[in-house]
């Protein structure tokens, strides 16, 4: 046979397209439009530029919509015939015979939401197919597939179609839903239709397939797609933007001249496009201007020499793949009465908070989260499609258990709690993270300031909660921010499951000695932890003491401050301390109100040189007449 003699195109349009209307949309599905363009008309197009003369197209849900559409729309040079389906909501075989009149001879057979290139069409219509015969036209490169689960594998052996299903589980190819048929596969379908009283279109393949008389036509690395659910629609419309409305396939085309950069996004899932990233104007404005950085909650001190040293060894085995850290993993286990099994590092706890919700929460599944609180929590649900579940704090500052119980649900798959919570500087207590805990949900301690505080560690916990898992960081305490290093506390079982999930070779060498050398240095971070406390004292104290601040007592590396009394926004008061030289936080992101600042334990010197920038931004206005809370820091200098 040749691609001449088949002008004739059948296209199935008769179905409900449920998954397509989920958000609502009571549009027919032939009718949804792709780009501005609705989806058939897309389909009849293609068809007709790669030499299709007529097109019967096989209506049902809605058909009567659907077919004046057609008729109306003044793009289509195509003889249109329509068929109506009243058993629509049959298999798609069932739809094929209602149209059994007008296939006497060969031709096309397509679906109404698959959208593909023309060349698609001109190799099938181009393969040698035997008379009698049907063609499928598959593909080989399964990788790309934009939804593996939903799309119909196939198997093929010597370019004869062996079996073909959703469901297999052995597979060469994918069915693109462009076929080249004729009589005997009507015959097929009569017969499985009067037999069981239903039948899809993958049994008239398989049953033509028993006789080898359906083949498969590798189409080669023509751009198609499934146009069945919201995802794929949007993957779709990035596909048409970028390699224009014929997929950029015709032969000798080569790339497109210009491709849209702008409609790269398009090709991310919706989650991803709503995501913000992280905003690091703060350090380029610290770097850029030497103001006193007390905004990130760093540390004040420089690694130690001990430190510096075992990063300049590391450094000369650069050239060799980190391992996984072993001896750092053994020697933060000890340290818990723990195994280095029981260790996972991350480059920073900021990795660990990505790793574990990847881990355990799908799209559209929820992550239950304290607020004010750090706001990583969020932006990673929000960037692996998850939904953060906010749960507000009391008055008081304090973790709100009752409401996190209540606002647990079958889709709540992680709680995040911080404490000392970031950025309000108290923990919570034991019998409370007990209570959650016995959900036997995932939940994570993330204690990345608990050696600051005057409390214990909870990781003694995960021997009697396998679902809690404790993360820390050596960013605050150790001084290591710009090195990285963090690491999460877990039952063996736990870790491993994250370890799937985290890429290797995350650490760097240099990293990882660091941590190993600063787990050795205690004296020297016993030092510098009491004169951080000492310093935070001091600064809580003199914060008190200026009119209209609060300053909230904390066992973090910053104090939390309320400036409502001052009648400035917190936006307002960090503009303001920047013109006097100091670079503080405002806590928009942490979901904490807007008259909330925080301020970063620095050095003595930045101390002294915040509290005169607040002095001056106040005005030094005179005490008010409301009395203010007195700071008590529990650290005396």
């Amino acid at each position: 046979m040749t691609d001449r003699r088949v002008t004739r195109a059948i296209v199935l349009a008769a179905g409900t397209g449920s998954r397509l209307g989920e958000g609502g949309d009571p549009t027919p599905k032939p009718l949804r439009a792709v780009a501005g363009v609705p989806l058939l008309v897309r389909v009849l197009r293609t068809l007709e530029s790669a030499g299709i003369r007529e097109a019967v197209v096989i209506i049902g849900h809605q058909g009567e919509s659907v077919r004046r559409a057609l008729v109306a729309e003044p793009s289509l040079g195509l003889e249109l015939s329509f068929v109506n389906n009243e058993r629509y909501l049959a298999k798609n075989g069932v739809s094929l015979l209602a149209a059994a009149d007008f296939i006497d001879r060969e031709c096309l057979l397509t679906m109404a939401d698959h959208l593909y290139s023309p060349e698609l069409v001109r190799r099938l219509l181009a393969a040698d197919v035997p008379s009698g015969a049907c063609a499928l036209g598959v593909d080989y490169d399964i990788e790309r597939c934009f939804d593996i689960d939903d799309a119909t594998k196939v198997c093929v052996s010597a370019g004869r179609i062996g079996d073909i299903s959703k469901e297999l589980e052995r597979y060469d190819a994918l069915d693109t839903g462009v076929f080249r048929i004729g009589p005997a596969l009507i015959e097929e379908l009569a017969r499985l239709d009067d037999q069981h009283g239903d039948c899809s279109l993958s049994d008239g393949v398989r049953a033509l397939a028993s006789r080898g008389a359906f083949l498969g036509v590798d189409v080669g690395d023509v751009r198609w797609i499934d146009v069945d659910t919201g995802p794929a629609l949007e993957r779709a419309e990035a596909m048409l933007r970028v390699f224009g409305d014929h997929l950029g396939d015709e032969p000798g085309a080569g790339a497109p001249a210009v491709i849209d950069a702008d409609g790269m996004e398009l090709f991310a899932p919706s989650w991803v496009r709503a995501a913000k990233p992280y905003n690091e104007d703060h350090f380029a404005v610290a770097e850029r201007t030497g103001v006193a950085r007390m905004m990130s909650n760093e540390s004040a001190h420089a690694p130690s020499q001990r430190v510096v040293d075992a990063i300049v060894h590391a450094a000369t085995r650069g050239h060799l793949y980190p391992s996984g850290g072993p001896e750092l993993r053994q020697k933060l286990g000890a340290r818990e009465g723990l195994g280095g099994d029981n260790v996972l590092l991350g480059a920073g706890s900021t990795e660990l908070i990505d790793v574990i919700i990847r881990t355990f929460a799908a799209a559209g599944e929820e992550v239950l989260l304290s607020v004010p609180t750090f706001s990583m929590y969020e932006a990673r649900t929000r960037v692996c499609g998850g939904i953060p579940v906010l749960v507000p704090m009391t008055e008081e500052h304090e973790h709100d258990l009752m409401g996190m119980l209540r606002a647990v649900t079958e889709r709540t798959k992680v709680i995040f709690l911080c404490t000392p919570n970031n950025p309000t500087g108290n923990r919570i207590a034991e019998v409370d993270m007990r209570r959650l805990l016995r959900l036997g949900l995932p939940t994570v301690i993330d204690e990345a300031y608990f050696e600051l505080g005057e409390g214990t560690s909870l990781s003694y916990l995960i021997q009697e909660f396998p679902n809690a898992i404790v993360l820390r960081t050596f960013s605050k305490a150790f001084g290591l921010a710009g090195l990285r290093v963090g690491y999460a506390l877990g039952h063996a079982s736990v870790i491993k499951l994250l370890s799937r999930v985290k890429v290797p070779w995350n650490l760097p060498a240099v990293s990882i000695a660091a941590a190993s050398a600063a787990l050795d240095d205690m004296a020297e971070f016993d030092a510098r932890v009491a004169e951080l406390k000492a310093a935070r004292a001091e600064l809580g104290r003199g914060l008190s003491r200026l009119p209209g601040v609060v300053a909230i007592p904390s066992e973090g590396n910053f104090i939390l401050v309320d400036i409502s009394l001052t009648r400035m926004s917190a936006e307002r008061m960090v503009q303001a301390m920047l013109d006097e030289g100091v670079l503080i936080r405002s806590l928009g992101s942490h979901h904490a109100e807007k008259s909330y600042v925080r301020v970063t334990i620095g050095t003595r010197e930045q101390n002294a040189k915040c509290l005169t920038a607040f002095e001056r931004v106040l005005g030094r206005r005179r005490e008010r007449e409301v009395a203010m809370p007195a700071f008590v820091g529990g650290d005396a200098e």
